[in-house]
């Protein structure tokens, strides 16, 4: 094969190779550009939801409209339209399909949705901003709190209620955020839907709410102290009241003051004292349930009762030494008489 027909054959072959490349590397953008689309579900239009509808062909025909809890759009020159359930990008052609037969110079539109209040839900209680909040996508438990302004200063987010609605109206949850926080497991709360309401109580008897940072390096412990059978540490438990800890502690003793019990919480490099009627806790449940944390002390003292407000342990001492000194004086009164 003479030389220049070799080296004509090479260009050529070459020249095709990178074409196939191109084109290999043209398809693969394509198919990208057209399925990660498709991967993601676009938002569907719901009642309430608040649309912009532009026509650059002939803007006198813009608008904006709310959709109706019946699922309806009102557009001047076509009347009523169904938008909800739908996608943008299908209520598009529709609003151009029926534009088209009054006005044939149009041939495009486009729907905006300028306010998202469909999936909508409700925070109330110990949060800076309660009231409803709205969402194109419903984001997950804590993101939601932090959209509301955060809690307040006396917010507890270990005892959040979740008031289901829609379909599961009146379902209720329970969940410790402070936990799922300090665990590294916010990934596990549970999924927040449309029309449920969260609930961010406020602390037993109005203490701060503890510093979160701190609670994340706290040990799995409490401790009871005082007038118990077993005084010291108790290990931590998930939603452990504060009878069960003193259950876990043997018990109070037969001289402890239920009425004057103290609770000490920390609250990152400060603690705080509450003090409580656990006599009328445990028989009435008057006061608010109180869920012990991790690092939380209470100190149940002994009944100052007895002779002159002496303790039991002090007027027992007492009377022995009194009768102490009755029997010394009379031996020595004997001797004397001897």
């Amino acid at each position: 094969m003479p030389i220049s027909v070799y080296k004509l054959f090479k260009e050529t072959y070459l020249a095709m190779e990178k074409r196939l490349v191109i084109l290999v590397l043209a398809s693969l953008i394509i198919s990208l550009i057209i399925v990660v689309p498709a991967t993601g579900e676009e938002y569907r239009i719901g009642p309430e939801d608040v649309l912009e509808i532009k026509f650059w062909q002939d803007p006198v025909f813009n608008t904006q409209t709310r959709v109706g809890q019946d699922g309806m759009i009102t557009i001047d020159i076509i009347g009523k339209i169904q938008a909800a359930g739908k996608t943008t990008n299908r209520l598009q052609d529709d609003v151009v399909r029926q534009i088209a037969r009054l006005n044939n110079k149009i041939s495009q539109a486009v729907v905006i949705v300028v306010e998202y209040n469909y999936n909508h839900l409700f925070v109330t209680g110990q949060v800076k901003g309660p009231g409803k909040l709205t969402f194109e996508e419903i984001p997950d438990l804590w993101t939601i709190i932090n959209e509301a302004g955060g809690i307040t200063g006396v917010g507890d987010l270990s005892r959040v209620t979740i008031v289901r609605g829609g379909d599961k109206a009146g379902q209720v949850e329970v969940v410790d955020i402070r936990e799922a926080i300090s665990s590294g497991r916010l990934n596990q709360l549970p999924k927040i839907e449309r029309q449920d309401t969260i609930e961010i109580p406020r602390v037993a008897a109005g203490l701060q709410s503890p510093d979160l940072a701190a609670a994340s390096e706290r040990r799995d412990v409490i401790y009871v102290l005082g007038a118990v059978n077993r005084p010291g540490a108790v290990k931590f438990e998930e939603n452990l009241d504060i009878l069960d800890a003193l259950a876990l502690a043997g018990g109070p003793s037969a001289n402890a003051d239920l009425k004057k019990v103290k609770v000490i919480t920390k609250d990152g490099y400060y603690a705080q004292s509450l003090q409580m009627n656990l006599e009328k806790y445990s028989e009435t449940g008057a006061m608010p349930r109180y869920v012990m944390h991790r690092e939380d002390s209470f100190l149940i003292p002994e009944k100052k009762g007895g002779f002159l407000g002496i303790g039991l342990g002090s007027a027992a001492a007492a009377v022995g030494l009194v009768s102490s000194a009755i029997l010394i004086y009379t031996q020595l009164s004997r001797d004397n008489n001897r």
